[in-house]
């Protein structure tokens, strides 16, 4: 699950943990995908004795900047970061875990293997391509009309489009177009203007109201919890027999891009 606000969740937790001036000692990463490579491009095997110097994200990507390089996280649907002391027992699904010069580890947990990590020269090698954050203050009400309007595929496909707006996935596209009244199969360039700027309101609205749920709702160890689509920070209950919030009636699902849409038949249109 994790989009935007889970992941900007994490990077206010790593960064509440005083990480940033810490070195790397070591890696142990044991799964395809993050092998120890030599060419330092896609392998860790650079990473020991880099030191950490401040975290930064844009869309669902966590991006690690080191005194050489950036470390790229990407959380996939169910991957988590945990920052574990000496002592502390290993994570039920630990894929990665980055040994610190303190003697603490931060824990890669992920039960899918579906997280993506990679070291990089520099962040543009790692987003390049992607659209500006659903939050960044240069998406404005214009900006994000244009890139949109553009588009003549149903807004639900484009809203997921990492391409047009990153940060935005499949749950909180549901959210955003129920907020607005806008069906998930209306085509983009057929909505007006003025609908639009509504779905944009929806957008950071539906963002900001779910971050602060995680913020708030920490686990026992003062860790943001963030993965489930079942909680308060949805207005939407993903689930068989959910009623719209607003008018009870019961949700209907449509798959747009094989990712399943829940909307009400008589809000949105």
């Amino acid at each position: 699950m994790p989009e935007l606000p889970e992941v900007e969740s994490l990077r206010l937790y790593l960064m509440s943990r005083e990480l940033v001036g810490r070195t790397i000692t070591d890696v142990d990463a044991d799964w395809p995908g993050v092998e120890n490579t030599e060419d330092g491009r896609g392998g860790l095997s650079h990473l020991p004795g880099r030191r950490i110097e401040g975290f930064s994200r844009t869309g669902k990507n966590l991006i690690v900047g080191l005194d050489r390089g950036v470390l790229w996280l990407h959380m996939g649907m169910t991957g988590k970061l945990a920052v574990m002391n000496p002592g502390d027992e290993p994570l039920r699904f630990t894929r990665v875990t980055f040994y610190l010069d303190d003697e603490r580890r931060v824990e890669l947990d992920d039960p899918r293997r579906w997280a993506g990590v990679r070291f990089e020269e520099s962040a543009t090698d790692v987003l390049d391509g992607l659209g500006p954050d659903a939050l960044d203050d240069s998406l404005t009400e214009d900006a994000f009309v244009r890139r949109v309007k553009r588009r003549r595929s149903p807004v639900k496909s484009v809203l997921m489009d990492q391409s047009v707006l990153a940060g935005v996935g499949n749950i909180y596209a549901d959210e955003a177009l129920h907020r607005a009244g806008i069906h998930p199969g209306r085509r983009a360039d057929r909505i007006s203007q003025k609908r639009l700027v509504q779905l944009h309101t929806a957008i950071r609205v539906s963002l900001m109201q779910a971050l602060s749920y995680i913020v708030d709702h920490p686990d026992e160890l003062g860790r943001p919890y963030v993965v489930d689509a079942y909680d308060d920070r949805m207005r939407l209950q993903r689930k068989k027999g959910s009623t719209c919030p607003d008018c009870s009636a019961p949700l209907r699902t449509q798959k747009f891009g094989g990712r399943t849409s829940y909307f009400c038949p008589q809000c949105q249109s």
